[in-house]
C-alpha cells in the first residue's frame, strides 16, 4: 500500500483509476475496502466492521473511516 496511500493534497484522498477506465478520488483507509485481487479480505482487521478497531497511523487517524 506505500505506493497509493499518499496524502499528496492534504484531504486524506488519493486519485485511483479503476479497470473500466473511471478515476474518482478514494479515501486513503478505502483503498482497505477495494477489491485489489478476487481473495483480498474488503472487512479485514484494517476497516472499522473489524473488532477491535484498526489502529491507524498518527498521520491517518483523522481521516474519514470506511
Amino acid at each position: 500500500m506505500r505506493n497509493f496511500c499518499i496524502d499528496r493534497h492534504g484531504k486524506g484522498m488519493t486519485n485511483c483509476l479503476f479497470r473500466d477506465f473511471s478515476v474518482r478520488a478514494v479515501g486513503l483507509k478505502e483503498l482497505w475496502k477495494l477489491e485489489w485481487h478476487r481473495n483480498f479480505d474488503v472487512n479485514g482487521s484494517w476497516t472499522k466492521d473489524h473488532i477491535p478497531q484498526p489502529i491507524w497511523p498518527e498521520w491517518m487517524q483523522g481521516f474519514r473511516d470506511y
